[in-house]
């Protein structure tokens, strides 16, 4: 049975595992994780460049451990290396199973599977990723010795200074000059932190925007949602929530203002024609930054069997809000600092006694959204407790009350022993004579060990903004820009034909149906043509229309003067005219001897026959030859 673990449980492999299989599977098929193993003894090091296997070092010197390859699989991706358990010398402790990307970050990426697999496919051991952030190379797992025992741990451990940095930590030697990765516009000056080109950014209102925007769903991209889903909808409807990226698309067919809507490596449809000019400012500042513009959605899909052929509509909104509101107004703090999660709004008090200050940052509009610092501030009055002092740009502009300082005050002075300054989102509302401050952030009672301890969690800093929406300079991101290519509708896959004289059971929209093979030809129990399903149709024609089939896999023979199983609701028969291959079935459903049969008689056929399309029992009994009941039906295989 194959255990799924979380971050850093281990589990003990099989007495005498032999050789394994760890695969990396993502859901961005386009994009390339490159994964990589380790080879490390007992002080967490290589002993040579040779123990660092990867695409261009497909194994280990003593050959127990090689790179599979990469390989797409559907929407996704996989990445597989193998261990050949008892080979791996004694030296080896363990072996790291780690991934790196070129271009962008894990966080952005989703979550990744770490899975371990024995000889036969099963799975023996399962973690997957979900807290990834900035990380641009990540130690998923190792498969290591203790006390003679092969186990798997999941580590779930990144680096911000991606392959190179993670390489050198375990000992590999690395360029200390190696070619430069395109950098996002003006770096954040906070130490440590870097933004790979091509990193999210998301809106900064959706996290207080309900899905606001709907998107006018377009026919041709249909397909391309159609594909987000799974390939049978279990109640004839579901709802995905995925984060979409909003891309300017200048020199595409759309004219110079189109922002496609995309997720999962696919265009779901483009912002309105009258709403994309106003979206052209915020969005490609941060194209142009070097960032992805991202933001939350709902897709609410609903399929159903109509009776000529599969129904499938959608209804997509997005998390959109104002385009003023979509990026604070201000830098983020030039100190190193980390970013609260948002909880609940609390207002900041005594703002008036810092109009002076306050007044610089009110937007045109009178409000807008802003970074802010939270500080303790200890009075030299003894009789005045401490209180959170709050700042804009390191300036002061009110306090917190005490009450509400003592619930914010113990997280601040621990992220304080981090040398790290607390920040939080706020907006501003105001005018020119008055101004009012809220700040959202999560307060110290519901801190999780994550935020007191974990990465920082910072914000990149946006390029100034220009007057001019087109003035804005995105060559170095024409990659992203380019419009991707719509989306086939992907037909369901067809199971192989089964043979000649075979009886298959299916249901399509409500109803029952019966084919039996005639040749290059099935005939089925429809009485009509021109329908999805057709009197006479190609297994190609057929099977492209029906989701299951069931095929009958045991017969018994009937007697003609009574036999209960034939009255039975959809009871099905087979039984010979002429020479003939027929096959009826019962759709009565209050078991009268007579029954009301459907044949897979076709008008033509039945122009020579005794009876059509229609029969009573006592037509089949009178008229058919060697008559038998079908007593049971098996799935047949995609």
């Amino acid at each position: 049975m194959s255990a799924s673990l979380y971050k850093g449980q281990n589990v003990s492999l099989p007495n005498g595992v032999g050789r394994i299989e760890v695969i990396l599977g993502w859901a961005e098929g386009e994009i390339e994780v490159d994964a990589s193993a380790l080879l490390l003894g007992p002080d967490g090091k290589v002993s040579s460049d040779r123990d660092f296997v990867f695409y261009n070092e497909p194994a280990s010197s003593d050959g127990s451990v090689r790179f599979l390859g990469t390989r797409v699989i559907g929407a996704g991706a996989q990445a597989r290396i193998a261990i050949d358990c008892p080979a791996v010398p004694e030296t080896v402790e363990r072996v790291a199973l780690v991934g790196s990307l070129a271009v962008g970050n894990f966080g952005a990426l989703g979550k990744v599977s770490f899975r371990v697999v024995d000889g036969a496919g099963h799975t023996l051991a399962e973690y997957t990723t979900d807290d990834a952030s900035t990380e641009s190379a990540f130690h998923f797992g190792e498969v290591y010795r203790r006390n003679g025992q092969w186990k798997v741990r999941a580590v779930g451990q990144g680096w911000d200074s991606g392959l190179a940095g993670l390489a050198r930590d375990f000992g590999v030697d690395v360029d200390d000059d190696p070619a430069p990765i395109a950098a996002v516009g003006p770096v954040n000056s906070s130490p440590a932190v870097a933004y790979p080109a091509g990193s999210s950014y998301r809106l900064w209102g959706q996290a207080r925007t309900y899905c606001d925007y709907e998107l006018n769903v377009e026919e041709e991209f249909l397909p391309a949602i159609r594909s987000l889903f799974p390939p049978d909808f279990t109640d004839g409807s579901e709802t995905l929530r995925p984060d979409v990226q909003l891309i300017s698309e200048p020199d595409g067919p759309r004219g110079q203002w189109a922002i496609s809507v995309r997720t999962g490596g696919r265009t779901i449809g483009y912002l309105g024609a009258d709403d994309a000019p106003q979206w052209a400012g915020v969005l490609r500042r941060i194209l142009a930054s070097g960032l992805i513009p991202t933001t939350s959605s709902r897709i609410w899909a609903r399929e159903y069997e109509g009776w000529d052929g599969d129904d499938f509509s959608a209804y997509v909104q997005i998390a959109l809000g104002k385009p003023s509101e979509a990026i604070p107004a201000n830098e983020p703090p030039a100190v190193p600092y980390t970013m609260l999660p948002r909880s609940t709004i609390v207002q900041v008090t005594r703002e008036h006694d810092y109009f002076d200050v306050l007044r610089k940052h009110v937007p045109a509009q009178g409000y807008g959204l802003m970074f802010v610092t939270l500080h303790e501030n200890v009075p030299d009055s003894g009789r005045s407790k401490p209180h959170v002092e709050v700042r804009i740009d390191n300036e002061r502009v009110g306090q917190l009350t005490p009450q509400m300082s003592q619930r914010f005050l113990p997280m601040i002075q621990h992220l304080d022993g981090r040398e790290l300054v607390t920040a939080c989102w706020a907006d501003i509302t105001g005018s020119a004579v008055a101004a009012k401050v809220r700040i959202d952030g999560i307060k110290a009672n519901e801190a999780t060990d994550e935020v007191l301890n974990g990465p920082p969690v910072t914000i990149p800093a946006l390029l100034p903004e220009l007057m001019d929406p087109l003035a804005y300079d995105m060559s170095f991101m024409r990659a992203h820009l380019r419009p991707l290519p719509l989306v086939r509708a992907v037909s369901r896959p067809i199971p192989a034909e089964p043979p000649n004289g075979a009886l298959v059971r299916f249901n399509r929209s409500r109803y029952t149906f019966i084919a039996v093979r005639q040749g290059d030809v099935w005939e089925t129990t429809s009485t009509q043509t021109g329908a999805a399903i057709d009197e006479a149709m190609s297994w190609s024609a057929l099977a492209s229309r029906v989701r299951k089939f069931e095929i009958a896999t045991a017969w018994a023979p009937v007697d003609r003067r009574g036999d209960a199983r034939v009255r039975a609701s959809l009871a099905v028969v087979r039984f010979s005219i002429g020479g003939r291959y027929l096959a009826a079935l019962n759709i009565s459903s209050n078991g009268t001897e007579e029954g009301d049969w459907y044949t897979t008689i076709t008008e033509r056929a039945g122009r020579h026959l005794p009876f059509g399309s229609y029969a009573d029992w006592s037509d089949i009994a009178q008229h058919g030859k060697q008559i038998q009941v079908v007593t049971a039906w098996a799935p047949l295989p995609d």
